[in-house]
This record gives structure tokens, C-alpha cells and sequence, in this order.
């Protein structure tokens, strides 16, 4: 059976995550709802903790022993590619408290932009090159 489905289940609510805290991102708003904005981005790292994990240790990892050498050269190309997301997730969330949003809101909304756009080029290469290559067996 293929976890395809899962993960991009998984990618589509990530999606939906990041477009709700992407509306958000006014600095001056964020100054005065910053709890919310936390709230919001916790329940986002949940999400991609899980979803980064279950790729980074589970998925990757068996694409190398893959039937496949495309399946298996994908896969190797996009694990060292996307080998710097997971510690950047985990490193914001970290990072942006409560207190901090407040305190550097405009700091916040480019950082987190700049954030969504490396999971949004993950989650679209993800969905576009790599998962229908599994879901066709290559």
C-alpha cells in the first residue's frame, strides 16, 4: 500500500496551516495578536513535525533500498536537497514565541515568508516529481 496519499492528506493540511498564518501577517496586527499567531503556529509545527518526520525517517530512507534506480536517485537527490528543512522548522518554532512575535513583528512576517516558501517548494516538488513517481511504481 502507498503512504502517498497520507503525505500529500498530510501536505494539504500544512497548506491550509501556513495560508491561514500567511493571511495574518500584518506587523502591526501581529503586535496586538500575538498569542493567536502562536496558537496558530504551534499547531503548524504539530503538523510538520510529524509530516517531516514521517519523510525524513520513514519515506526517504526506504526510497533508497527501491527497485527502482530513478526511484532511488530521486530520492537520494531530494533528501540532500531537502536536507536543511527539518532544522529550520524546528529552529523557528523555537525561535518565535509569544513574546517574540510581539516584540518583532516585522522581523516575523519575513522570516516566516521566507519559511513558507521553502515548504511551499518542498510540498509542490513533493507532489509534482516525487510522489507520482512512486504512485506509478517506476
Amino acid at each position: 500500500m502507498s503512504v502517498t496519499p497520507t503525505l500529500r492528506k498530510q501536505h494539504a493540511e500544512i497548506v491550509e496551516a501556513v495560508g491561514q498564518i500567511d493571511a495574518a501577517l500584518d506587523p502591526q496586527r501581529l503586535a496586538k495578536s500575538a498569542a493567536e499567531i502562536r496558537n496558530r503556529l504551534s499547531a503548524l509545527m504539530g503538523k510538520l513535525s510529524l509530516h517531516l518526520a514521517m519523510e525524513d525517517n520513514a519515506l526517504y530512507p526506504s526510497l533508497e533500498k527501491h527497485a527502482s534506480a530513478k526511484v532511488r536517485d530521486t530520492g537520494a537527490r531530494f533528501a540532500r536537497e531537502m536536507a536543511g528543512v527539518k532544522p529550520s522548522v524546528e529552529a523557528f518554532g523555537k525561535k518565535w514565541t509569544e513574546a517574540e512575535i510581539a516584540k518583532n513583528a516585522a522581523a516575523f512576517c519575513a522570516e516566516t515568508k521566507k519559511l513558507f516558501a521553502v515548504l511551499g517548494d518542498r510540498i509542490k516538488r513533493e507532489n509534482t516529481e516525487l510522489y507520482p513517481l512512486l504512485e506509478q511504481g517506476a
